[in-house]
């Protein structure tokens, strides 16, 4: 049941990123004192990096989607979700769900709680096997951290010619939580 959780979670963010793609690029302000125009935020307020199988994987910038984290709430309560993309290809994405906390989380893909994985240009969909994410910073404004391990292509994703495993080493991201009420409403989080 967690697992059919976990897949309608992440078709769910297929949907919302194909309904919203960039169009949070153009984002008007919903108050004075609490939405961030996309256009003013600095290229160095969020990035992340790290090596897919020796290649770079790296972004900067966030559209408040995009390299930001959201604090769940409902039944996900005390988790943060956030995804890592580069703004101009958000197709490719690294997506996580971790406790909203200080320490490390190893996910596998037999895991019984929540988790996303790596999904590729061509909506490859790979599975946490296992991954650890370490989150070493976390205020009311930014969440910061480390992962690194494997990620297994998901049976269920279709293609059948994509790379059966894949290795990530040296992953490190320091992005700020949301504060775009649209996103927060779309992801159910506060």
């Amino acid at each position: 049941m967690q697992q059919l959780k976990s897949i309608t979670f992440i078709l769910l963010i297929f949907l919302l990123t194909g309904c919203f793609g960039n169009s949070q690029k153009n984002v008007t302000k919903e108050n004075n004192s609490s939405a961030i125009d996309a256009q003013t935020i600095s290229t160095n307020d969020a990035r992340f990096s790290c090596m897919l199988d020796n290649k770079e994987f790296s972004g900067t910038g966030t559209d408040q989607n995009i390299n930001a984290a959201f604090h769940l709430t409902g039944d996900n309560k005390g988790q943060v979700f956030f995804r890592c993309s580069k703004l101009d290809k958000p197709e490719e994405k690294l997506m996580f769900q971790v406790a909203a906390n200080q320490g490390s989380t190893t996910f596998s893909v037999t895991a019984t709680h929540s988790r996303v994985g790596y999904i590729t240009n061509g909506y490859v969909n790979y599975l946490d096997d296992p991954l650890t994410v370490t989150i070493t910073s976390l205020s009311a404004a930014r969440i910061s951290g480390t992962f690194s391990g494997k990620y297994t292509l998901d049976k269920g994703s279709g293609n059948t010619n994509a790379k059966q495993t894949i290795v990530v080493t040296d992953g490190k991201f320091d992005i700020p939580f949301s504060t775009s009420a649209q996103w927060k409403k779309l992801y159910n989080a506060e």
